[in-house]
C-alpha cells in the first residue's frame, strides 16, 4: 500500500475520531477501527465520488444533455404528442352527429371521469394527502 501524510482540518480529525470510537465501541478491534483505516476508507469513497460525479458530466451529448434527461426529454415529448393526438380523435369523434344526439355518451362526464381516474392513479404513486 501506498504510504502518503496529508494534513486536515481538526473538524475532519475529530469526525474521524468519532467514527472510529463509534467502531470501536460496537466491538471492533484497534486493527480494524483505527485512524489509518477509517481515513483511507473515507478517502476511497471520496475519490468513488468524485469520478462518479466526473463520468457523469462526461456521459452528455452535444446538447449537453446526460442520457437521462434525453430519456426524460423523450418521455415527455411522446407523453404530449399521445395527448394531442387523443384530443383530436375526441374531438373528430364527438363531432359526429349521431353521436352528439346519443345521450348515452356524454363528453363532459367522460372528461370528468377521465380526471378522477387518473387523479386515483397519481395518488397512488405520489402520496398528495400527506403534505
Amino acid at each position: 500500500m501506498a504510504r502518503q501524510n496529508v494534513y486536515m482540518s481538526q473538524k475532519v480529525y475529530d469526525a474521524i475520531r468519532m467514527i472510529v470510537d463509534e467502531r470501536r465501541a460496537d466491538g471492533a478491534s484497534h486493527a480494524d477501527a483505527n485512524m489509518s483505516s477509517v481515513c483511507s476508507e473515507m478517502l476511497d469513497i471520496g475519490v468513488r465520488v468524485t469520478m462518479n460525479l466526473k463520468k457523469k458530466s462526461d456521459e452528455t451529448n452535444d446538447n449537453g444533455m446526460t442520457w437521462e434527461e434525453l430519456y426524460k426529454k423523450q418521455m415527455l415529448e411522446d407523453s404530449a404528442k399521445t395527448r394531442q393526438c387523443i384530443q383530436m380523435i375526441f374531438q373528430m369523434l364527438f363531432n359526429i352527429n349521431e353521436i352528439k344526439e346519443d345521450s348515452r355518451y356524454d363528453f363532459r362526464e367522460g372528461i370528468a371521469e377521465m380526471k378522477k381516474e387518473t387523479e386515483k392513479l397519481v395518488e397512488q404513486f405520489f402520496d398528495i394527502n400527506d403534505k
